[in-house]
């Protein structure tokens, strides 16, 4: 029997989509709003719960391994953004998308005096500054210049050059100027001694090398006989130096008159003349320290670092542009290189530092002026376990006393045996014990500690 008062479908169709218009106007914008205001531990969970996830499994079934993350069982993270699989890249990218960010910092020196110990020994205490920071458009410029300049003394593609200095700014920018010329860079530990010096500067057959005064001074000077195919020294200190124009044969430039000869129009064309670096080409021969024979030199590809920082990328939760990184550790490690080259690829700060003027207490930081870690408050920084250890002592000493500023809001160590309470204690605290290497991201609301070592279940 057919209904004499049948609604017209037209009208069903129109009332279906008014329902489904509202629907979306009103929940859509509420359920983004929720999942933008969610905290970093909604998202990732508590640090206990954290914790207790399994990191790693058995790639063989085996305990001896090898172990592969749980977040990569099925492929390796080979690459950060589509298309960037080259070192000169990635800093290209991070100058586009960061013009005007500040990259690179260094404190300036106020003050240097003696200061004499009790012992009778004489300590040199150093007073400094704020840090003074170089955008990101700065340091591409400067490294390009320098690269140009390099190129015109003479330096090729796929030719070897040498790094032999302190980690510091004009380090990572002369990395950069390799990186875009496609120089392979090869780095030496600045606490070498002359025989191993030599044996890698042979070895690698380089004839510029990069190096600071002091070293220069020091170390280099008594061994550049010895390295006859040497023939062009490039100094990073910007204040200008009474060298000779030749030393044993050697031409010796300032790093700043070095750019400038590369920031000319008739220089500034070379690298158009250059091929840019494959991802297999090597960006990096990396010299071990020598401490068990003599120091090896180690061949790393573009891609190969490329694909160590995008590992250690999906590690470190919530990375940006707004973090600061901390950087005192020898350059010419692995380590201090990759964690450097990731806080670069997503724009972050890097603050430079040295063990001896790390924190207020260290032995170069005259007393009652602050150290860098004061100074620049970061949000991250790289360690091994000998550092890890120092730095725990040193809290346990300065935070059991009773007079102290920091005694006053902080527990004694030796009482905390809950990661939890210390967390929630300490501001700025190292916490666990990762073998051989960790990368530790510290700040007032969160602690992560990532294994730069074999990836394990704990």
């Amino acid at each position: 029997m057919k209904l004499k008062e049948d609604l017209n479908p037209i009208l069903v169709l129109l009332f279906y989509l008014m329902v489904w218009i509202y629907t979306t106007v009103s929940f859509l914008p509420l359920y983004l709003l929720s999942w933008v205001s969610r905290s970093p531990r909604d998202f990732y969970g508590s640090e206990e719960e954290r914790a207790k996830r399994t990191k790693a499994h058995s790639v063989l079934g085996h305990p001896e391994g090898p172990y592969r993350a749980m977040s990569a069982t099925k492929r390796l993270v080979t690459s950060l953004h589509p298309g960037v699989e080259t070192l000169d890249k990635m800093f290209e990218y991070s100058a586009m998308r960061f013009p005007n960010r500040d990259c690179l910092g260094t404190r300036e020196v106020i003050s240097e005096e003696d200061e004499r110990q009790s012992n009778g020994k004489v300590f040199k205490k150093v007073v400094l500054g704020e840090y003074r920071w170089l955008s990101y458009k700065d340091v591409i410029t400067a490294a390009t210049q320098l690269g140009s300049g390099l190129a015109s003394l003479g330096q090729r593609p796929k030719s070897n050059i040498a790094i032999f200095c302190e980690t510091r700014a004009e380090w990572l920018i002369a990395a950069q100027a390799c990186f875009i010329y496609n120089f392979p860079l090869v780095t030496l530990y600045s606490t070498l001694g002359g025989p191993a010096i030599v044996h890698g500067l042979k070895e690698v057959q380089v004839s510029h090398i990069i190096t600071s005064r002091e070293l220069l001074e020091t170390r280099l000077k008594a061994i550049l006989p010895e390295v006859p195919r040497l023939q062009h020294i490039i100094i990073v200190d910007n204040t200008q130096t009474a060298w000779p124009e030749r030393l044993c044969g050697i031409s010796i430039h300032n790093m700043a008159d070095v750019q400038k000869l590369g920031a000319r129009p008739e220089n500034g064309k070379l690298q158009k003349m250059f091929s840019y670096p494959l991802p297999s080409d090597i960006a990096v021969i990396m010299y071990t320290s020598g401490s068990t024979g003599v120091p090896k030199g180690v061949m790393i590809s573009h891609n190969n670092i490329i694909a160590s920082i995008s590992g250690i990328a999906e590690k470190i939760p919530n990375l940006c542009e707004d973090d600061t990184y901390i950087g005192y550790l020898p350059l010419a490690h692995v380590l201090e290189l990759c964690a450097e080259l990731l806080c670069v690829s997503h724009g972050c700060k890097i603050g430079y530092s040295s063990p001896q003027t790390l924190a207020d207490q260290s032995t170069k930081i005259k007393k009652g002026s602050r150290g860098d870690t004061s100074v620049l408050q970061p949000t991250l920084m790289a360690a091994v376990p000998v550092c890890h250890e120092s730095t725990l002592s040193t809290q346990h000493r300065n935070f059991a006393q009773p007079h102290s500023p920091a005694g006053s809001d902080l527990l004694d160590l030796s009482e905390l045996t809950d990661v939890n309470t210390l967390h929630n204690t300490a501001k700025c605290c190292f916490i666990g014990y990762i073998f051989p290497l960790i990368l530790i991201s510290f700040s007032s609301t969160d602690t992560n500690i990532i294994s730069f070592g074999t990836d394990r279940t704990n």
